[in-house]
């Protein structure tokens, strides 16, 4: 859960002075969403969509009214059978559901509409859209924000909302239907992905920091009808870094700071190294090679085009060294070698997309 505020920041998706209605089916991710919220001090309200296609969906709305009274929050409750009209049912119940949560927006006044749509989530849309056939505006995957419409979670794990939902003692409803492997995505969810992370326990993380870069270069390339190349960014020129030190890059902002190394696994973004004296930031040079934790080793270079890092930044991408071998890359991960145990007094390092 510690990625939703950083990346809805970034997206500019979560404001402080108004108020954010919560699309909250009962399931773990949409009411992890309105918990988390409420606890950060942010104004929120729920609503609630019944489709009125299981027959256990009338437990669902209850069990969210439950919880709003429970946590002082507005509540918004509507439906339609949306089965017994002619048409996709799935297109159909998103119609009804978007048609639902605009108007309560409206009349609440709600300055924005956030959805619970997980970095999972995000996984699972790329790889239906490769199988359909798509460019890369479908490779982009799910689109953090549409108008009023947000989706701060999409850096957020399954696992680590669970995670979240069970220190809070929290509990939430299960949709039967999500076992059902007569449904694609639930295919895609139970089949494909468990193969993915065999071969890297992080492609969830991997494929939303793909979706970041894709998004990213196709808003740099932008509606020009020439459709000249962007101007490369230029490469950063080497500085010293003192730990407690935060430096701002064009692209990437890294924080530093003494810490004890905790007992959680590194993430790309945030991890613990162990102590570095003469730390630099400098761009990829020619031989750097970098072996993230369970991942194998490579050249930078070839990590970047793996990535998708667009090849005009490339050399803006910082990368952070203790003056001879490479420590870690800005949206790639530390080098496993580097990192501190838990426990150790260690540089804590975190790198946040500007």
């Amino acid at each position: 859960m510690e990625h939703i505020l950083p990346f809805a920041g970034a997206h500019d998706l979560l404001p402080r002075d108004g108020l954010i209605l919560c699309a909250v089916s009962g399931g773990a991710d949409s009411v992890a969403l309105l918990c988390y919220l409420r606890e950060r001090g942010f104004r929120v309200a729920a609503a609630h969509f019944d489709h009125h296609l299981r027959p256990t969906s009338g437990r669902d709305a209850d069990f969210v009214a439950r919880l709003c009274r429970e946590l002082g929050v507005p509540f918004a409750l509507g439906g339609a059978p949306v089965g017994k009209r002619p048409g996709n049912v799935e297109d159909n119940a998103r119609r009804a559901r978007y048609a639902f949560l605009a108007e309560t927006a409206r009349q609440m006044g709600a300055a924005r509409i956030a959805t619970a749509h997980t970095a999972n989530d995000n996984l699972e849309t790329v790889l239906l859209h490769l199988a359909r056939g798509c460019g890369l505006q479908g490779l982009a995957g799910i689109q953090p924000r549409r108008g009023l419409l947000v989706r701060p979670m999409l850096h957020t794990t399954r696992p680590a909302i669970l995670d979240y939902l069970a220190r809070r003692g929290q509990d939430y409803v299960t949709d039967e239907t999500n076992a059902d492997d007569r449904y694609a995505r639930n295919r895609v969810r139970h089949q494909v992905v468990p193969v993915l992370e065999s071969l890297n326990p992080r492609a969830v993380e991997a494929a939303a920091r793909m979706t970041d870069y894709l998004r990213a270069d196709l808003a740099r390339l932008g509606p020009r009808p020439d459709r000249s190349p962007p101007a490369p960014l230029p490469p950063l020129e080497t500085r010293p870094v003192a730990v407690g030190e935060r430096v701002e890059t064009p692209l990437w902002t890294l924080e530093t700071g003494w810490a004890k190394c905790p007992d959680r696994p590194p993430t790309p973004e945030e991890f613990y190294l162990r102590p570095a004296g003469a730390m630099a930031l400098r761009t990829r040079r020619e031989g750097d090679r970098l072996h993230p934790p369970f991942r194998t080793g490579k050249s930078v270079k070839k990590w970047m085009i793996e990535l998708a890092v667009p090849r005009h930044v490339r050399g803006a991408v910082p990368v952070l060294t203790d003056g001879e071998a490479v420590l870690a890359v800005a949206g790639i991960g530390p080098q496993a070698a580097a990192l501190a145990r838990p426990g150790e007094d260690a540089v804590h390092i975190r790198w946040e997309r500007r």
